[in-house]
């Protein structure tokens, strides 16, 4: 088969035309966003819909009762089963690393559908046409790849689609991996045309446009190569610096490059000018008291808020804010000011009371743990913090409450997130005179010393027989070295017991048996529904969600969420 492109002589109204249809289809590629959005939103309709009309019916109705044993077995049933074992299908990871299936799809369909766009209606074969499409479609991608990113309340995004700035980000990533694609097929074309007309050394050296296309190829390859896994987990602050500064710079550079493409350009700009003013104005000072937990590697700050901020982070249980740490509250020696004024760290709220709100963080190899931690030397210090938030998708969760069954499962200080949602949801079935044996929480840490924290809250924890500890080190450990996880969560490995537990244990110095309590908690009926959700390492995340398809898989309706702040 011979290469179907062509460098095709045109005329001045050809050339005319040929940008008028590249322009056309830039837009198209653009709006055609709008697409998804319409659909989920359809797709919400008629869940609701079909949701209220179960209420309806199943109002007066127990899991056990034969008309819905009868219901489940229709052919409507047969189906709602078949389209819960499809989602959760999608929802899974294609390879461990990989993302989601649904996620990996989508990406596949929209490249297509972009790629299709760059080559449809080129006129004789222009190899021209497709090259300037290459680079017409992909910057037409920024507005969308920019507002994926957003964190504040400004979010067009995380409102239609009512989901936070975490779960969004995964998009972003896949969107950044198309727009590169797509950009890289731009230049090599353009380079390959250059070579072929023996042009490339005149164009490298005296045409500003292409100067600055190929700095910003480069730039966009470095972009790319520090945004792989690999390199977050290496050195995260590395990533964040060349990611801020390159994502803010790339925009400029391609707004000289080419004038057809400044739209797009503006309007991401504009739209991370909004979402930093809009950060900054969330975003309040308090003074913290900030304390090491004896015999861990956890830190513990209680930050006094004003009452409208504690207001908001009272609304909903497992919430979070992004914590920096001001210039004057640097201990010496650290790292330098200006990198504490960019970063913004992401720590759940353990805790909120009538006049501050508990954190509880594990100190890594991060600048802001390693200062906080430095900052627990002052016991006398109340060092002004920089809160911003609360966010979080948990709002618009369904009514936990209404399921038969909850579990909820954290690692290490992965119970910061669970903990919260637990007392919450004990507080609702006593008010609806529930039992509160309906909701499960499964705890495991490293240490007994680890539950320290807990013990000094408000709701007591010490004899509740549906919260289960598990301590995952043992004494023969004591001389091993720690060694930071690489993906910054809580490892199921095993340290010295330091003391004695504060909180009753299930079991001693052992994993908790997920599969066995995943059992426990399904094991009621296939009626009832069931709530998990978790917080911590990724590797038990991954177990718990294999345990809880086998029932998925049997037909049975779960809600599953699963929180975390992937590097």
């Amino acid at each position: 088969m011979t290469w179907p492109y062509v460098f095709s002589d045109l005329t001045k109204d050809e050339i005319h035309n040929r940008r008028i249809l590249l322009d056309r289809y830039g837009v198209y590629a653009q709006l055609s966003a709008i697409a998804p959005i319409v659909v989920y939103q359809l797709y919400r309709l008629v869940v609701w819909v079909l949701w209220e009309r179960r209420a309806e019916v199943e109002y007066s109705e127990v899991p056990s009762s034969p008309t819905l044993k009868k219901r489940r077995a229709s052919s409507a049933g047969a189906f709602v089963q078949r389209w819960r074992a499809a989602r959760w299908w999608l929802e899974g990871e294609a390879l461990p690393g990989w993302g989601q299936r649904g996620r990996l799809i989508a990406a596949g369909a929209w490249t297509f559908w972009l790629l299709f766009l760059c080559a449809h209606q080129v006129k004789g074969k222009d190899y021209m046409h497709i090259t300037k499409a290459f680079g017409e479609i992909a910057v037409s991608q920024f507005p969308l790849h920019y507002m994926l990113s957003m964190k504040s309340i400004a979010s067009p995004l995380a409102f239609l689609f009512r989901s936070s700035h975490e779960e969004l980000m995964p998009w972003h990533q896949i969107l950044g991996r198309i727009i590169w694609l797509l950009l890289l097929s731009h230049g090599a074309w353009y380079i390959n045309f250059f070579i072929q007309k023996g042009i490339l050394l005149e164009k490298l050296t005296g045409s500003p446009a292409v100067i600055i296309g190929v700095v910003a190829i480069i730039s966009m390859n470095v972009l790319a190569s520090t945004s792989l896994a690999a390199v977050r987990r290496w050195n995260y602050r590395v990533f964040f610096l060349i990611h801020l500064i390159l994502g803010v710079t790339l925009p400029p550079l391609l707004f000289f490059h080419a004038s057809h493409m400044r739209v797009y350009l503006v309007e991401a700009l504009a739209l991370f000018l909004i979402d930093i003013a809009c950060r900054k104005l969330n975003t309040v000072t308090g003074f913290a008291v900030i304390t090491q937990v004896p015999h861990t590697k956890l830190v513990k700050l209680q930050i006094k808020l004003p009452e409208t901020k504690l207001a908001k982070m009272k609304a909903a249980p497992g919430q979070h804010v992004y914590l920096s740490i001001p210039p004057e509250s640097i201990p010496p020696h650290k790292s330098a000011p200006s990198i504490h004024d960019i970063l913004y760290n992401p720590f759940t709220i353990a805790d909120v009371s009538g006049k501050d709100i508990t954190l509880v963080i594990r100190t890594l190899r991060g600048p802001t743990t390693n200062a906080l931690n430095a900052l627990t030397t002052l016991p006398k210090a109340h060092p002004p913090i920089n809160i911003e938030g609360p966010y979080g998708s948990i709002k618009k969760f369904p009514n936990l409450a209404a399921y038969d069954r909850i579990l909820l499962v954290g690692g290490g200080v992965g119970a910061t997130y669970v903990l919260p949602i637990y007392r919450e949801l004990q507080d609702q079935l006593q008010d609806c005179g529930k039992s509160p044996d309906h909701v499960t929480l499964v705890w495991s840490m490293r240490s007994a010393a680890e539950s320290a924290w807990a013990v000094d809250q408000e709701t007591p924890l010490e004899n509740d027989d549906n919260l289960r500890i598990y301590m995952t080190r043992t004494a023969s450990d004591q001389h091993r070295d720690e060694i930071a996880p690489t993906d910054g969560s809580v490892e199921l490995e095993a340290i010295p017991l330091v003391e004695e537990p504060a909180l009753k244990l299930s079991g001693r110095n052992e994993r908790p048996d997920l599969k066995k309590i995943v059992d426990e908690v399904f094991r009621f009926g296939l009626e009832e529904r069931v709530a998990v959700l978790v917080c911590g390492p990724t590797k038990m995340a991954r177990e718990l969600r294999e345990h809880v398809g086998e029932w998925v898989s049997r037909g049975r309706e779960v809600f599953w969420h699963d929180e975390g702040f992937d590097l």
